[in-house]
């Protein structure tokens, strides 16, 4: 069985998803992750001042796979991407690496197979629209800028002392607008989607929602 969480950043999909799919007995996959150490290997390998060229054309020729109970663990070319990949650097690069057509069709491939051996909890951006259009339940979650700030600014806080809530707020609009209008997979929720709007519900709320709508439907 596959569940389809996408939305907004900040919106409450990763808390949801891996809790939903902890009360199920299912594993958790988030797609973001893998965008994540894609970036990172091009930020390691130099690769970003001729973008989108310089991973388009080598990126059949890129090893990449997801490991782990929760396919937490990205190994590109037999190395571990899958530390520190929420830098200000990273955070800077993604949504450009993330938008290239050939580095999103290749991690759709990826992400299919996982699912083929799997029940799994699946959330991004593209999720219920793409990567699986056939999953047997969709959500997209919604929640207005000030909320979806204030969730993610205590997660970032813990990576980055500096940061502010102005700055963050920026940077959560900013890449709304990339995520939105993306030529490649822009993020739009799925005819078949239920929509929850997470602005003022709780984690445990949102997790007793979908969980509640699936064994409700089995």
């Amino acid at each position: 069985m596959i569940i389809a969480i996408d939305g907004l950043a900040g919106s409450g999909k990763s808390s949801t998803a891996k809790l939903v799919a902890k009360n199920l007995g299912f594993k958790y996959f988030t797609t973001g992750k893998m965008y994540r150490a894609i970036t990172n290997y091009a930020i390691v390998n130099n690769l970003i001042e001729n973008l989108p060229s310089s991973i388009s054309g080598m990126i059949n020729d890129i090893d990449i796979s997801v490991k782990g109970n929760n396919f937490g663990k990205i190994i590109i070319n037999n190395k571990d991407y899958s530390d520190n990949l929420y830098s200000l650097k990273i955070n800077k690069y993604i949504s450009i690496i993330s938008s290239i057509e050939e580095v999103r069709s290749k991690m759709v491939k990826i992400q299919r197979a996982v699912a083929d051996k799997n029940n799994i909890v699946c959330e991004g951006r593209d999720i219920g629209t793409v990567v699986f259009p056939d999953a047997d339940y969709k959500f997209y979650f919604k929640a207005d800028l000030k909320s979806r700030t204030d969730r993610r600014y205590l997660d970032m806080k813990k990576k980055d002392s500096f940061i502010t809530k102005n700055n963050l707020r920026e940077m959560i609009r900013d890449r709304d607008y990339k995520d939105l209008n993306r030529l490649e997979s822009p993020l739009k929720r799925a005819k078949d989607a239920v929509l929850v709007i997470t602005t003022n519900m709780t984690v445990l709320e949102q997790v007793d929602f979908i969980c509640s709508t699936v064994q409700k439907n089995k």
